[in-house]
C-alpha cells in the first residue's frame, strides 16, 4: 500500500533477501522495528490489509510463495501490535509481546505449564519420533523426559508439578493416528494409552488404555481423558494412581469427535471441544461429575486462566489466519459473562493453547507448513515405488482431494491459494492450473470427481447453513449447476464405471450410510443400513462391487458390498484407521492407507496387507491418495513443514494505565 512507511518497506526487503546471512533472523526484531516506525512523527501509522495476490502469467509459484510468506509475517506482526493496543476496558487482558520458544526443525506441539509457570513441557519429533521435553521458559537446556522409541505426545502437568501425564504408543493397540478435517490443514491426533511419569524424567507407568488428551483434576487425584470409537467419543476419568475408569460423558450421537478436555480452575466444571457434525468445532461445558453438556462458544484449542474464571480459545478467521479470543465464565452457572473479546489476530495456523496459572503468559503452537500436491511413480505391477516423488505444487498452500481425469492428463484438486478452498484443474503436461469458478457464495468447494467423458466435475459445496450439496461444473468453467440438493456428509462421491450412478453418503439416525444417486432420474436409493459410519466409497473397475471405510467394529476398517446390495464383507481388522480406499485398474487390488501414513494394498477378495510406500512415519501425514487410470502414478497431498512454539505475554489493561 502507498501509505506504508519507508522503514517498513526496507524491513520487508530485508525479510525477502535471498542471502540468508543478510536476511532478518528473528521475527521479534521485526516487531520492534515496526513499533518504532509506527511511532515516528510524520510517518503514517495506518494499518491496512492486502487481499491475496494471484500469481500472474510467467511468475513462478515459488516466487509467489516467498512474497506470501513475507506478507504473512508482516501482517501478523502489525495485526498483533494493533489489536494488542485497542479495545481497552476494565480488567481486560491485552497482548504485550510475542516471542518464539522453539527453533528446531520438525514439529513441536502440545505445550503445558508447570504450576509455578517457570517450566514448560511439550512434545516434539526433533529426534525422529515424538518425545516429551521440558525446559525453563527463561532459557536453559531442554530435557527429554520420556526417551522411548514409541511416540509420546499430549503432555499435561500435574497440579503440584511433580508429574506429567501424557499419551504413548509404547504398548498400545495402535500407533499415532492423525485424522484430517474436511477443509484446510486441521487434524486431530488419537491413538495410544495414558501414562504418567516424573516431571524431570524417570520410570513411567500406564494408568489407562485407549486414551487421549489427558487432563488433571484441580486436586491432582484424577485424570480425565478422551476414549471411544471415531466420531462417537466418550470422556472417562481414572484415579491418578490407576484403576478402573468411570464414564463422565458416554458416547452419543449428539457429541461427535471430542478433541480436548480441561477442568475449570475451581474443579466444578469440565470443558471439552467437539465437532457435532464433523464441521465447526464447539466448546462445551458440563459438571465435573458428569451430566449433560451445554455449548459455551464456537472455538478450538481452549485453555483456562486459573487466576480468573476465563478461557482463551482460537477461531479460524473468515478472511484467513487465526483469531485469539477470551471469554469470562460464571462458574456458579456455567454460562458466559458477556461476549467473547478478540485479543489478537495472526495470519498463521495456531493451536494448542496453554495458559500459565497466573494468566500472564500463553504458549501455543504455530503450524508452519503446507499440503502440497505430489505424485509418485509406481513400478510395474503397482506394488512399489518406481522412482522419487515429484512435487506438483509448492509454497505455503493447502492443496487437497486430487482426482485424475479419465485420460490421466489432468488432476482436479481443491486449494486455498486464493483464500477459501476452491476447485482447480492442473494440466500435467504444462503444470498450468486453472480455477473453476462457481456461481453464488459458499464456505468452500472440495471433493471433485470426474464424469466418464472427462468434460464435467461433480464437487461438494459447503454453505453457511450447514449443508454440503453436490454441484456439477464443466471442466472448462463454462457452466455449473446444483446436482443434489439434499445435504451430504461431505465424505466424497464417485461415479460408477458406466457413469449412470453416483455413490455418496448421508447421515441417517446418527450413522453415515451409503446411497446410490441415479444420474438420469436424480433419485437416491439407500444401499447400506448396517451399524457404523461409512466413508470414502469407491467402485471396482467392473462396477460389480463398492469398497469403503466403515466403523462397524469400533475402528475404521476396509469393507466391500455388491453394487446392487447384499452382504457386507470386512477385509481388514485391527486398531489402525483404514481410510481412502481405491482399486487398481485391473480390479485385483484395493489400495488403503492406515492412519494417514504409508499406503498399502490388499487383495480385492481379502488377504494380508502389503506395503506400497515406505516413508519414515514419524510426522508423516499423507492425505487423499489416489491412482492414475493406467496405474502408473500415485497422487496425494503431502504435509510439508513443521510446527513451533510461541510465547505470548499478557498485560492487564487497568494495570497498564496505573
Amino acid at each position: 500500500p502507498a501509505n506504508v512507511t519507508t522503514k517498513i518497506r526496507d524491513l520487508l526487503r530485508r525479510c525477502l533477501r535471498k542471502n540468508r546471512d543478510r536476511r532478518l533472523h528473528a521475527i521479534a526484531d521485526a516487531r520492534i522495528e515496526i513499533e518504532e516506525a509506527l511511532a515516528e512523527p510524520g510517518e503514517s501509522s495506518t494499518v491496512t490489509s492486502a487481499a491475496p495476490i494471484a500469481p500472474t502469467r510467467g511468475r513462478s509459484l515459488t516466487a509467489t510463495a516467498i512474497v506470501a510468506v513475507a506478507a504473512a509475517l508482516f501482517g501478523a506482526l502489525v495485526t498483533w501490535w494493533a489489536l494488542s493496543r485497542t479495545r481497552p476496558g476494565a480488567n481486560l487482558s491485552t497482548l504485550a509481546s510475542v516471542s518464539p520458544l522453539t527453533h528446531d526443525p520438525g514439529i513441536s506441539e502440545w505445550p503445558t505449564w508447570s504450576p509455578d509457570g517457570s517450566v514448560l513441557a511439550f512434545a516434539s519429533n526433533r529426534s525422529g519420533n515424538f518425545e516429551i521435553y521440558v525446559r525453563r521458559v527463561e532459557g536453559g537446556q531442554e530435557v527429554n523426559v520420556t526417551d522411548d522409541e514409541a511416540e509420546d505426545f499430549q503432555p499435561a502437568f500435574s497440579p503440584n508439578g511433580d508429574s506429567i501425564a501424557f499419551v504413548s504408543t509404547r504398548s498400545s493397540r495402535s500407533g499415532m493416528i492423525k485424522i484430517g478435517s474436511a477443509f484446510g490443514f486441521e487434524f486431530r491426533t488419537f491413538g495410544g494409552d495414558v501414562w504418567v511419569a516424573p516431571a524431570l524424567g524417570g520410570r513411567a507407568r500406564k494408568v489407562a488404555v485407549n486414551g487421549n488428551f489427558p487432563a488433571w483434576s484441580s486436586d491432582g487425584r484424577r485424570i480425565a481423558f478422551v476414549s471411544g470409537p471415531e466420531r462417537h467419543r466418550s470422556i472417562l476419568e481414572v484415579p491418578a494412581e490407576g484403576g478402573a475408569p468411570r464414564t463422565l460423558l458416554p458416547s452419543g450421537k449428539d457429541v461427535r469427535e471430542i478433541i480436548r478436555v480441561a477442568y475449570s480452575p475451581s474443579g466444578s466444571w469440565m470443558s471439552f471441544e467437539s465437532t457435532p457434525g464433523g464441521s465447526e468445532t464447539e466448546i462445551y461445558l458440563m459438571s465435573a461429575r458428569g451430566g449433560s453438556p451445554n455449548r459455551l462458544v464456537f472455538g478450538t484449542g481452549h485453555a483456562w486462566d486459573a487466576s480468573a474464571s476465563r478461557i482463551y480459545f482460537l477461531t479460524r478467521d473468515p478472511t484467513g489466519g487465526t483469531r485469539l479470543l477470551s471469554a469470562d465464565v460464571d462458574e456458579a452457572t456455567g454460562r458466559l459473562r458477556g461476549e467473547p473479546r478478540t485479543v489478537g489476530l495472526m495470519t498463521g495456523i495456531l493451536r494448542d493453547l496453554a495458559v500459565s496459572r497466573d494468566g500472564r503468559r500463553l504458549a501455543l503452537s504455530e503450524v508452519e507448513g503446507a499440503m502440497n500436491l505430489t505424485r509418485l511413480p509406481l513400478a510395474p505391477g503397482g506394488g512399489a515405488p518406481g522412482g522419487p516423488e515429484e512435487e506438483l505444487s509448492s509454497g505455503r498452500v493447502i492443496d487437497r482431494y486430487p482426482a485424475f481425469s479419465p485420460d490421466g492428463n489432468r488432476i482436479a484438486f481443491a486449494s486455498d491459494r486464493l483464500g477459501p478452498e476452491q476447485m482447480w484443474v492442473m494440466d500435467l503436461a504444462t503444470r498450468k492450473s486453472e480455477r473453476i469458478e462457481l456461481p453464488g457464495r459458499d464456505l468452500g468447494v472440495n471433493l471433485p470427481t470426474w464424469t466418464r467423458d472427462g468434460r464435467h466435475l461433480v464437487v461438494t459445496r459447503s454453505f453457511s447453513n450447514g449443508t454440503a450439496n453436490l454441484w456439477i461444473a464443466a471442466a472448462d468453467g463454462s457452466e455449473a449447476k446444483e446436482l443434489l440438493k439434499e445435504s451430504t456428509s461431505g465424505s466424497g462421491q464417485k461415479f460408477s464405471p458406466d457413469g449412470r450412478s453416483l455413490i455418496h453418503s448421508r447421515l441417517v439416525a446418527g450413522v453415515q450410510q451409503l446411497y446410490l444417486f441415479d444420474v438420469t432420474t436424480h433419485r437416491s436409493t439407500q444401499l447400506t443400513s448396517s451399524p457404523g459410519d461409512k466413508f470414502n466409497a469407491t467402485w471396482s473397475p467392473d462396477g460389480s462391487r463398492i469398497a469403503y471405510s466403515s466403523g462397524a467394529t469400533g475402528t475404521m476398517q476396509l469393507w466391500t458390498i455388491p453394487a446392487g446390495g447384499g452382504p457386507e464383507k470386512m477385509l481388514t481388522e485391527g486398531s489402525e484407521r483404514m481410510y481412502h480406499p481405491f482399486y487398481s485398474p485391473d480390479g485385483r487390488w484395493i489400495y488403503i492407507q492406515p492412519s494417514h501414513r504409508n499406503i498399502y494394498r490388499v487383495p480385492a477378495d481379502g488377504g494380508p496387507l502389503q506395503p506400497v510406500t515406505r516413508f519414515q512415519e514419524s510426522g508423516l501425514f499423507l492425505e487423499e491418495p489416489t491412482l492414475s487410470p493406467d496405474g502408473r502414478w500415485l497422487a496425494y497431498c503431502r504435509s510439508n513443514g513443521g510446527a513451533s512454539l510461541w510465547l505470548l505475554t499478557m498485560a492487564n489493561e487497568s494495570t497498564k494505565k496505573r
